[in-house]
């Protein structure tokens, strides 16, 4: 469905052991640009698409799967260098 960097996943299973949370909730915020919102959550939804991938469990609302799909989550320096996580084209 996606992949997943390395610097993403190493910060989340940093995070996960820090915070004892299971699940990594993926959404898109919907303002001018669509933007990966990320969270740490304790349970998933009912009606929630599961993904496990590098021993992280995903959770990501139904109406959200297609901004995921085939794209590359990273953890990457925006342009002031402040890390954050965000969906990048598969294959850049």
């Amino acid at each position: 469905m996606f992949t997943l960097s390395e610097a993403a996943r190493e910060e989340l299973v940093k995070r996960l052991g820090e915070t004892g949370k299971r699940f990594v909730r993926l959404q898109m915020r919907h303002s001018c640009f669509l933007k990966l919102k990320l969270t740490l959550e304790d349970e998933a939804a009912e009606n929630d698409v599961h993904v496990t991938m590098d021993g992280i469990d995903f959770v990501i609302d139904p109406n959200h799967v297609h901004y995921i799909r085939g794209k590359t989550i990273d953890y990457v320096p925006d342009v002031t260098g402040f890390k954050q996580f965000d969906v990048v084209q598969a294959g850049l």
